[in-house]
């Protein structure tokens, strides 16, 4: 499920300056040198586990939502997601 960013997922996480992303169903892309960070593991887990519960059509839809609303930093599933880390 946790795998090496290449390409262009490595290319937009460096673009972004973000360590991981979670893609479903895809699995969970973090670059290289931080694939040991546990806090960021944790961190794109804890989304892993929110589209678990949601499904695929209401996770994305309800993220991208949120983003539009509240931005990054206030985004509520963000907010969950690092009180897992």
């Amino acid at each position: 499920m946790i795998k090496e960013a290449r390409h262009v997922i490595r290319w937009f996480l460096r673009w972004r300056d973000y360590g991981g992303i979670t893609l479903p169903p895809l699995g969970i892309y973090i670059l290289r040198e931080r694939m040991r960070e546990d806090k960021l593991v944790r961190h794109e887990q804890a989304h892993w586990a929110q589209y678990v519960r949601m499904g695929f059509f209401k996770f994305y839809a309800k993220y991208l939502w949120l983003l539009m609303r509240h931005g990054y930093q206030n985004h509520p599933m963000e907010i969950e997601a690092r009180g897992h880390e």
